[in-house]
């Protein structure tokens, strides 16, 4: 993952700048970095960005730089789609997110560290931006893939992946068309009496993207784009707990059942379905530049999942045999309208930039619980609950960067927002299921709110190539209503400041680059999960302080032609600052002074290598390794009303070792093979015991994956 040199171009600060010309610490993962390694999840990707942990695969299990409190909170990271947010910004409904394919994008950018003056209040943490591919008026070109790959014990994978760009009339309107299929291997088997299966973990995904330019005149360019994607799992990871492996221990991590491949469980399905429209106008006005970005976006899924581990209670309230089960049919539901105007220009002196964002999102979660018997005949529905939430954001926000000399920049920024929220829940409980949900529902519940974040950033370019800078910055996250089940009506919203020091740039002209900054956040009025332990519905709550402080360091050596050697590493210490706040009459969160914040580790790193040379003056070939260390990590934090025996625990650290290998013909045909985790590590991603009130369930890394890509460009 190269990060570094004067041809990255990177759009951080929402125009298009030298990634070594940002004040902000900015990772930069191009398309053709994840096709070659065939890293088409998010979960294949993240080790190999500084500070970056991952806990699932929606927006709230995502953190950057140990900003996180583990569970689904409202989110600490924004998901931008070429300066669109995607996902919601509470946790209502919150979708997957995305796998998108290497077809679709040029380059994915992370921005670490709180972001809020420009993108406001879901980057606490920081955010990921995918940047997507622009169509061009002025050549014609494409590309073509197809891959398979097998997972040790398991199945065969399949994809294969297009696209094209077309002048329509020259230097007036292009189209740009992807589209990609993709099967992942199945390994997990499952040994359910009656539903015995192997390889049972299926997962597909396909989608694609059209893209039109229109430049009507030399300064005005109209951009319209569709995306559209879905995802079809059985047992797979669009619910936590569809794809994890209940365990015995979670002092050894020995599993349940026969092996780290083996599940116990009723079939379990899942679909989503996303779609963003969008429309940009650039307007070069010559004294300034316009920009109007609109989009709707929408989001459905549907997941159907066994979660008798988890409500087992509810056997005894209905006299239910000793085989019976419980599932869950969750149905979501999410639109978002989002219009951005800014306008930006540049002088000597002074880079400016102002802007208007308005965003309506609404979300919809219905749920539901099944007693069945041993047969899978239904015996009775304990809980029915549905409810839409709205939230309405408007905001301004400014950045101005001063050049006091020709080496010393000085960027200042602010923004205030307003939000308005409204969650309207219904419930419908079982007579016998009161004692465990309370009585039937029917509850409205508004919230409001404002925040003012800003940033204050100095840079000294010691020469064109290398720049040094210090960096103040805030990061906001609304609150916001909880369920009826919850015993707190509402949570509150969280803040953080920012404190950073950071060196980029090019030290060896050609040869060696280096992005590293230190940095200390501290975290006012935490959100957090809680878990009822008397019916296992969680809910959000505010906590008391806590700091993440820590040092990145990433660099890119390349000594000589055709062998590069880059790596990064991360420390990271996060940990509560006070005590977590207590409630009479309340099942409360255990953490203390000096507690560990969950699932970052305080160690981590990857270090990789290439080694290219010609074969013959057609044929180029290349061989690589990268090699990843994740430190261990604390698991969430425990309720008071633990069960006995549980404890807050650790989850071990993990090495991976990947190799690649390639051929490229007339630099046209490409040729790669790839291995995944090579010593078939048995690492732990993510583990959870609901703060201590439910059985420990994990999810591992994959097994050792061996596959290929064959690729055409024309």
């Amino acid at each position: 993952m190269a990060q570094g040199g004067d041809t990255i171009v990177v759009t951080a600060q929402k125009r298009e700048q030298r990634l070594l010309d940002v004040p902000i610490p900015v990772t930069a993962v191009s398309a053709e970095d994840l096709a070659e390694q065939n890293l088409v999840q998010l979960k294949d990707v993240y080790n190999r960005i500084p500070g970056f942990q991952y806990g699932g695969p929606r927006a709230a299990d995502l953190s950057l730089r140990g900003i996180t409190t583990g569970g689904q909170t409202n989110p600490t990271l924004a998901i931008l789609i070429d300066d669109i947010p995607f996902g919601g910004t509470t946790n209502a409904s919150q979708p997957v997110i995305p796998d998108f394919d290497p077809g679709t994008i040029e380059r994915i950018e992370v921005l670490r560290g709180p972001q809020g003056t420009l993108y406001g209040a879901a980057s606490l943490g920081g955010l990921i931006k995918y940047v997507t591919r622009t169509p061009s008026t002025s050549e014609f070109y494409g590309r073509m893939e197809v891959g398979a790959n097998k997972v040790k014990d398991g199945e065969m994978g399949y994809s294969a992946r297009g696209s094209v760009n077309v002048p329509l009339l020259e230097d007036f309107a292009a189209l740009s068309v992807s589209g990609f299929y993709r099967a992942d291997p199945a390994y997990l088997d499952n040994i359910r009496p009656g539903f015995e299966e192997e390889d049972v973990n299926e997962r597909e995904s396909w989608g694609g993207r059209a893209s039109l330019l229109l430049t009507p005149t030399d300064n005005l360019k109209i951009t319209l784009s569709a995306l559209r994607q879905e995802v079809s799992t059985d047992f797979s990871d669009l619910s936590y707990s569809s794809g994890a492996i209940e365990l015995q221990d979670i002092a050894d991590y020995s599993p349940a059942f026969t092996d780290r491949t083996t599940i116990d469980t009723l079939p379990s399905v899942g679909d989503q379905t996303f779609a963003l429209y969008s429309g940009r106008i650039d307007l070069d006005l010559e004294w300034a530049e316009l920009t109007s970005i609109t989009s709707w976006g929408k989001v459905d899924n549907l997941l159907s999942n066994d979660v008798t581990s988890v409500f087992s209670f509810l056997g005894g309230a209905y006299s239910a045999p000793s085989d019976f089960a419980v599932t869950i049919a969750n149905g979501g539901s999410s639109d978002k309208w989002t219009q951005e105007l800014r306008l930006g220009g540049q002088s000597e002196k002074f880079d400016w930039l102002v802007g208007f964002f308005y965003q309506d999102e609404n979300a919809t979660l219905e749920q539901t619980l099944f007693l069945l018997d041993g047969s899978g005949s239904l015996l009775a529905t304990p809980y029915i609950g549905a409810g839409p939430q709205s939230y309405k954001e408007y905001a301004g926000f400014a950045s101005v960067t001063y050049h006091a000399t020709d080496k010393l920049d000085i960027q200042v920024g602010g923004r205030f927002a307003k939000n308005k929220q409204s969650y309207d829940e219904n419930t419908i409980i079982d007579g016998p299921a009161q004692m465990f949900f309370g009585p039937s529902t029917s509850v409205t519940t508004p919230s409001k709110d404002d925040a003012f974040t800003w940033m204050v950033s100095p840079s000294y370019h010691f020469t064109p190539d290398i720049m040094g800078y210090a960096r103040i910055a805030s990061g906001y996250r609304p609150g916001g209503p909880n369920t009826a089940v919850a015993p707190q009506s509402s949570f509150g919203s969280d803040s953080v400041i920012n404190y950073e020091l950071g060196l980029k740039g090019e030290v060896v002209p050609g040869q060696l680059t280096v992005d590293m900054s230190v940095f200390q956040i501290n975290w006012t009025d935490i959100q957090l999960q809680n878990t009822n332990s008397a019916n296992q519905f969680t809910y959000l709550t505010n906590g008391g302080e806590a700091r993440s402080r820590g040092v990145e360091f990433a660099s890119v050596w390349t000594p000589f032609d055709g062998f590069e050697l880059s790596g990064n590493f991360t420390y990271t210490d996060a940990e509560l600052t006070e005590d977590l706040p207590t409630f009479a009459g309340v099942d409360t969160l255990a953490g203390f002074d000096g507690d560990r914040l969950p699932f970052s580790s305080k160690w981590a790193g990857t270090v990789s290598a290439r080694k290219s040379v010609e074969l013959t003056p057609d044929v180029l070939g290349y061989v690589g390794l990268s090699y990843t260390y994740v430190g261990d990590r604390r698991s969430a934090f425990q309720n008071t009303a633990a069960n006995p025996g549980t404890y807050r625990f650790d989850l071990p650290s993990y090495n991976l070792l990947d190799l690649q290998a390639g051929l490229e013909f007339n630099e046209v045909w490409n040729f790669n093979l790839y291995v995944r985790n090579l010593t078939n590590e048995e690492g732990v991603i993510a583990a959870t015991t609901r703060n201590g009130t439910n059985t420990p369930r994990a999810v591992f890394t994959q097994p050792r994956t061996i596959g290929f890509t064959l690729s055409r460009e024309f």
